[in-house]
């Protein structure tokens, strides 16, 4: 990788489902503590392997360097990025920005950025949310930090959605079981077992305060599940063997039915007693834990496992199985063969019995109209 890197987003090009494009973040020169700035997005292809740098065209250079943001890419391969924490030079403002960002990699050397404009007033400035994009073209934006307050419980009963393709702003309400607040948190998109009516979003870990508190904690549930048709948040029951301590800053992703979790910071111990500016110092430079607040750096903070949760049986395995993808689509062929054979069956029975009544309507029919000729022949 050509810098050291962390606090980015990253997406996979829907134009062959491999490329993964590198937005934003905090980069240094390799093995140094100088701060680089020479690039905002980088690509790589997983199947030469390569890294490499986009200019921006256009005139389009103005996107500014930012990180705590999620990207998510639609399938005409727009980049949908809101808000992010500034980070320019090495005196960071700690500016949380609340604007929609659009950036489009024109090929794998070009990207084209701009700011499209929004209807209705936009969320206040908040960072190290989820952004999950829907079928119908919404994005659902779930907890995060915000810049007046903190970690808001409002970011989980009253979640912010953007529509992609009227580029507008709206709240919606959220009902259903009590979920923490929370930031710093994953959510996944499980489009397998719902129809794009039903889409469901399952979200792990991350860490919560209390309003008007300092102290940074741990959260309740793990794992919830929004259900994006009732709008309800629901708690499953998880059995806890082979479960993760819980996490916060890592990453998550879907496959097939397990949710696989890596990486992160363990909250046993991290964010004791942080004020909101601390916090974000803390995001921003986030290598010298001991100089911004006190704590002493430990590396037991940090995980370097992967933990697998099975989302159709909700617990946590140690094991995806290896034939789980040619099994399930052997299993969807032979139902689909079945079904299919069943409604032939049963549209060639039900047209043999109408043929069978249609022509038996008609011999008798024909039978009783022989009988009156031949009685009208015979009396004659």
């Amino acid at each position: 990788m050509p810098v050291g890197y962390y606090y980015g987003t990253s997406c996979v090009s829907v134009t062959d489902n491999s490329t993964i494009l590198l937005i934003g973040g905090i980069s240094y020169t390799p093995n140094t503590p100088n701060l680089d700035f020479d690039a905002k997005v980088y690509i790589f292809n997983p199947n030469k392997p390569q890294w490499k740098s986009l200019k921006f065209i256009n005139g389009s250079n103005n996107f500014v360097m930012r990180n705590n943001m999620q990207a998510v890419m639609n399938k005409y391969g727009q980049i949908f990025i809101y808000g992010g924490l500034n980070f320019t030079n090495n005196n960071s403002s700690n500016t949380v920005y609340n604007d929609m960002n659009l950036l489009l990699a024109t090929d794998y050397n070009d990207i084209l950025w701009s700011t499209p404009s929004v209807t209705y007033a936009p969320p206040t400035p908040f960072i190290q949310y989820t952004a999950t994009l829907l079928s119908n073209g919404l994005i659902v934006y779930i907890g995060g930090i915000q810049e007046t307050q903190a970690i808001s419980a409002t970011l989980m009963t009253t979640l912010k959605l953007f529509d992609t393709y009227y580029n507008s702003w709206s709240d919606q309400t959220i009902s259903g079981d009590p979920i923490e607040s929370r930031a710093g948190h994953s959510a996944v998109l499980d489009i397998k077992y719902s129809s794009a009516q039903n889409e469901i979003i399952i979200v792990y870990g991350g860490y919560s305060t209390k309003t008007n508190a300092t102290s940074y904690n741990t959260v309740t549930p793990d794992v919830a599940v929004l259900n994006t048709t009732t709008w309800t948040w629901s708690t499953p029951y998880i059995f806890q063997a082979h479960a993760p301590p819980l996490l916060a800053l890592h990453s998550a992703v879907l496959y097939e039915n397990y949710m696989i979790i890596a990486f992160g910071n363990c909250l046993i111990f991290l964010f004791l007693f942080l004020t909101f500016k601390q916090l974000l110092i803390f995001i921003c430079l986030g290598l010298n834990v001991a100089q911004s607040t006190g704590l002493t750096p430990d590396t037991n903070l940090l995980s370097n496992d992967i933990y697998i949760l099975d989302i159709q049986n909700y617990a946590w395995v140690i094991v995806i199985p290896a034939n789980q993808s040619s099994e399930y689509n052997i299993l969807q062929f032979a139902i689909g063969i079945g079904v299919g054979v069943a409604i032939l069956i049963i549209f060639l029975s039900f047209s043999g019995y109408m043929c069978y009544s249609k022509y038996f309507n008609y011999q008798e029919v024909h039978y009783e109209y022989l009988v009156f000729q031949y009685s009208i022949h015979y009396e004659s």
